[in-house]
């Protein structure tokens, strides 16, 4: 057998069956040194053997793409301070804590509008991330650093605050939905092919629960995710508070979500964990995606 040089072999021995092998093997023992050594540049105080990141990065890389290609098109500095988190490094979690988290609570408090109840979202949020509970990993590990980490957990806590607001019945579920979803993307061999399958899906049914939106939410939409527009400016297009329009935007997301969520599961012969994950997928992405759907119609 031949010598497979140390990070290759590491790196190949945890690949999804399917994946394929490299074009040259010292070629990809160039390439993950250089993604180390990046990565420790970026977080220099986390203590991360190599040896264990690039386990973790094959374990996540996308399926239908050319291993080279994939590699170069992940978030590799990102997904290894989450992988050091994921391990319990200190580190590792004060830094996302001190780069990312300021994010996360500005995130909550456009959707809550109170900075109270923001705080608690953030640490609600922050104890799935980083906690194991009931023999799962933590809710981190389902980053899978194929987009930028700041917007995933944006994203993470735009639900979260959401699911906060809602009466306790569906409080109850939303939450069974939270635990549902960490599970759902660590366990990413098994519905990445579902979720390529289906993209196209739920694009189409994305475009088709937006041009239902009323003409207000439209335009907000537009202006706010393709145009950049702020919630000041808009306040004062639409003369009235920015908190109003903060209200109006994150219940046209809502109402977005949930016509795409009606559209797929009358077009698609699916089982509700399926179609749940393929919804997932779909709203981790959500400000993507509106972006590019929007930025069509312009």
């Amino acid at each position: 057998m031949p010598f497979l040089p140390s990070l290759a072999s590491r790196f190949i021995s945890r690949l999804r069956p399917g994946m394929g092998e490299p074009a040259s093997l010292s070629e990809l023992e160039a390439m993950l040194e250089t993604v180390i050594t990046q990565a420790r540049a970026s977080w220099p105080r986390v203590a991360l053997e190599a040896e264990r990141f690039v386990e973790y990065l094959a374990e996540r890389l996308p399926p239908n793409a050319g291993l080279e290609q994939a590699l170069r098109a992940m978030h590799t500095g990102e997904l290894f301070l989450a992988a050091a988190c994921v391990r319990g490094d200190a580190e590792a979690q004060a830094a996302l804590e001190a780069h990312f988290f300021p994010k996360v609570t500005a995130a909550a408090t456009r959707v809550l509008r109170d900075a109270d109840a923001a705080a608690e979202v953030a640490q609600r949020l922050r104890s799935r991330l980083l906690l194991s509970e009931a023999g799962r990993p933590p809710g981190l590990a389902a980053y899978l650093g194929q987009g930028p980490l700041a917007g995933w957990l944006r994203a993470a806590a735009v639900r979260t605050a959401l699911n906060s607001r809602r009466g306790a019945g569906r409080q109850a579920r939303a939450e069974q939905e939270v635990l549902a979803e960490a599970t759902l993307r660590a366990e990413a061999a098994h519905w990445e092919p579902l979720h390529a399958r289906h993209r196209a899906d739920f694009q189409a049914a994305l475009a088709e629960a937006f041009a239902a939106l009323p003409t207000r939410e439209r335009m907000l939409l537009r202006l706010h995710v393709v145009e950049g527009m702020s919630l000041e400016r808009l306040g004062t297009l639409y003369r009235t508070h920015k908190s109003t329009v903060s209200r109006w935007l994150a219940q046209a997301r809502e109402d977005v979500l949930e016509g795409t969520r009606v559209r797929l599961a009358e077009r698609l012969r699916l089982s509700p964990s399926e179609l749940h994950s393929v919804l997932l997928d779909g709203a981790g992405n959500l400000e993507q995606s509106l972006s590019g759907l929007l930025a069509t119609r312009s």
